[in-house]
């Protein structure tokens, strides 16, 4: 594994990167030497890379850094005389910089394996500083593996926990291998006088001893480098195999990646929303790659949203891909893939591409026989596929995997063209299903409250017309179908728009009886009725304006949707304002609240919205999840007519799939009970339902 393997990025910048899991710990783990400029250090930062430092260490790597002392007019003083320079103030100072930087950020194991990097002299730090005033600030890093290649990088971030995790910062790369080697010789030359102390106007000295054996006798435990790692390692899997964050196969995944080989290399993973499918592809692909030495992997996706996460997936466990489509402009996606096509042939190592679904099928299917032989495509979502690309699925791929928690499609046939292409129809798909796995723990609990709103005598009537309408085209011989879904779809945009939501939702806001925090609210599309502004406009304002709540939305017409989930997962937006698109796929296992204000009937969505607030955080501690669901009933004073029943059925069609899994479900079924009762509606009916796709 080389440097060259990895597509490196031109500029890293924080707001769209994470500087350490994107860049240094990836770098680390091809590399045989790490050298360092940096202002500021703390031994915090190079423990966070420990998922990059171990490969590196034990491929012989060796770190020399140069760092500085923000030195007071006292200190200078004392070393413009020549005193020495291990004197207290100067190791006072190293002191407070390294050591208690680190007791805050870093676990004690992780210490242990830089301590005695340190002492194995294999970590090496000189202090500068400039003797008429001023620090040594400088940010440059330089890395090299065991065939000479090299990267240099030139950044704003220091070599400290907030320089990698906190502060907004950026870096820019250059690899040997594209054509900067002059320039990183120019640099690499500067960095050897900067360590040799030969930069006129700069002093560089050694690490004082006592600042060294201090931090040995505080954080040095093993007796070698080697022990050191082994008992991080050891405390590393006795962490996964206690941890809800799925980092080892579960035995379900394990199952299903049997299944996978033992079928030829094919198969479905149909899994509930939450339960891992992303991780148990990737170890599938791992699996394959395991068994056939040589293998190129292409991965289907319906939104740039996944496109990231897969992105990310990989990269958890050292694999880099390219991305064709989405998130890679035309130019990125053309350069990327003729990269892909030459790695194929040449990299010992997995090669993996992620396209968008659209790039794929109208720009690279065709040019994917041109990879060799042992290629596999992994399309996600596939109940998405169109019915053009399900019936131009590449024949070219021997090894195919599905993933989809529901591949149900409306026609009977497409579902079966869909899995009959992953299975080879030998086998029945895989199945995980929610409920198993929530009762085993795989995923949260959950507590389901229905919001139960009143729909105004004006829209009713709006909807009641509706219903007359359908009434008379269903009794027409012959039917037209096409008109029936258009009347329903119209009648079912009145249900989702109607004002009682919006009225309530200012009601929930205001009270502050409901806590948003932390939380996605699922919007309608169009106009609100009585505002005129659009109804996520609407929602974003009361739960800003009202609730003080920093609010973002997510849309398809969100600039950057994978900068927004970033800064939700880290706290910088309170609530996500989301239309569909926030459906399938996203993965934010802190997020623990779901508010519908607008949905269809297909119990597709409803599944995936549940997954999306079921998956478990062990950063949160999170074990319990929570749906809020906006149920629109007929207004209170109208008990039976037209429109009642259809609407009280579809909406309640909702309630019972989301109430049937929920801790409180008891609770919840006596209320369904009472109002089926008040509107007359006998036990036999209380599941039917008309079918609409919209509604």
């Amino acid at each position: 594994m080389s440097l060259s393997d990895f597509n490196f990025k031109r500029i890293y910048r924080s707001k769209n990167d994470e500087l350490d899991r994107d860049f240094i710990i990836p770098a680390l783990r091809r590399s045989t030497s790490y050298d360092r400029g940096t202002g500021y250090f703390s031994l915090s930062s190079l423990a966070n890379f420990t998922n990059g430092l171990i490969p590196f260490i034990r491929s012989g790597g060796n770190i020399r850094l140069v760092t500085s002392v923000d030195l007071n007019p006292e200190d200078r003083v004392i070393i413009q005389k020549g005193l020495a320079i291990q004197e207290s103030s100067v190791i006072t100072k190293l002191n407070n910089d390294i050591l208690v930087a680190l007791e805050d950020s870093i676990d004690l194991l992780k210490l242990d394996v830089i301590t005695n990097l340190i002492a194995a002299n294999r970590l090496i730090i000189k202090i500068a500083y400039i003797p008429c005033g001023g620090i040594y600030h400088e940010k440059i890093g330089f890395l090299k593996d065991s065939e000479a290649n090299k990267v240099c990088f030139i950044g704003s971030q220091n070599e400290t926990y907030s320089g990698y995790n906190l502060n907004l910062e950026s870096a820019v790369v250059l690899t040997s291998w594209t054509g900067d080697s002059e320039d990183i010789a120019e640099q690499e030359s500067y960095f050897e006088d900067l360590w040799n102390n030969r930069v006129q106007g700069l002093k560089v000295f050694s690490f004082p001893e006592a600042v060294m054996r201090s931090l040995f006798n505080k954080y040095k435990h093993s007796g070698d480098l080697e022990k050191a790692i082994e008992r991080l390692e050891q405390a590393f899997t006795s962490q996964l195999t206690s941890s809800n964050k799925v980092k080892e196969l579960y035995p379900y995944q394990d199952t299903a990646i049997k299944q996978f080989i033992s079928n030829g290399y094919c198969h479905f993973y149909e899994m509930a929303t939450g339960t891992g499918k992303t991780f148990t592809a990737v170890k599938t692909v791992e699996a394959l790659f395991e068994q056939k030495g040589k293998l190129s992997v292409i991965v289907l996706v319906p939104q740039i949203d996944l496109q990231a996460q897969w992105q990310h997936s990989f990269a958890e466990i050292g694999i880099n891909s390219y991305l064709f489509g989405g998130l890679a402009s035309s130019v990125e996606t053309e350069k990327n893939f003729d990269s892909f096509i030459i790695s194929s042939f040449m990299s010992d190592f997995p090669v993996v591409g992620i396209s968008t679904y659209d790039t794929f099928f109208a720009k690279l299917s065709t040019q994917m026989k041109n990879l060799p032989t042992d290629k596999m495509i992994i399309i996600d979502e596939a109940h998405n596929l169109s019915p053009n690309q399900i019936a131009n699925l590449p024949e070219q791929f021997p090894y195919r995997l599905g993933l989809s928690a529901t591949p149900e499609r409306f026609s009977v046939a497409e579902t079966t063209q869909i899995v009959e292409y992953f299975t080879r129809g030998i086998i029945e798909t895989y199945k995980y299903t929610i409920e198993e796995a929530i009762e085993n723990n795989f995923l949260s609990h959950y507590l389901y409250f229905p919001i139960f709103v009143n729909i105004s005598n004006e829209n009713f009537e709006d909807y009641q017309s509706y219903t007359r309408q359908l009434i008379y085209l269903e009794n027409e011989d012959p039917r037209d179908e096409e008109k029936i879904v258009d009347i329903r779809t119209k009648r079912s945009v009145i249900i989702k728009k109607a004002s009682c939501k919006m009225d309530r939702l200012r009601t929930l806001v205001t009270d502050g009886k409901y806590n948003f925090q932390n939380s996605v609210i699922y919007c309608g599309q169009g106009k609100d009725s009585i505002t005129e502004e659009s109804i996520i406009d609407s929602v974003t304002k009361i739960l800003a304006v009202y609730g003080h709540y920093n609010v973002s939305q997510f849309t398809s017409k969100t600039g950057d949707r994978v900068k927004v989930l970033s800064e939700f997962e880290r706290g910088y937006y309170d609530v996500l304002a989301a239309i569909k698109c926030f459906d399938e796929g996203v993965d934010i296992p802190k997020l623990d609240k779901i508010y519908i204000m607008a949905s269809d009937t297909l119990t597709r969505q409803t599944i995936q919205r549940r997954g999306r607030v079921l998956r478990k955080c062990t950063e949160t501690g999170k074990t319990i999840a929570y749906i809020y669901d906006f149920v629109v009933l007929p207004p209170e004073d109208v008990t039976a007519g037209m429109g009642v029943r259809p609407l009280v059925v579809n909406e309640l069609r909702r309630v019972r799939e989301y109430t049937r899994l929920a801790d409180n479900r008891t609770k919840i079924n006596k209320e369904l009970e009472a109002i089926c009762s008040f509107y007359g509606i006998e036990e036999e009916n209380r599941n039917e339902t008309e079918f609409d796709e919209n509604n």
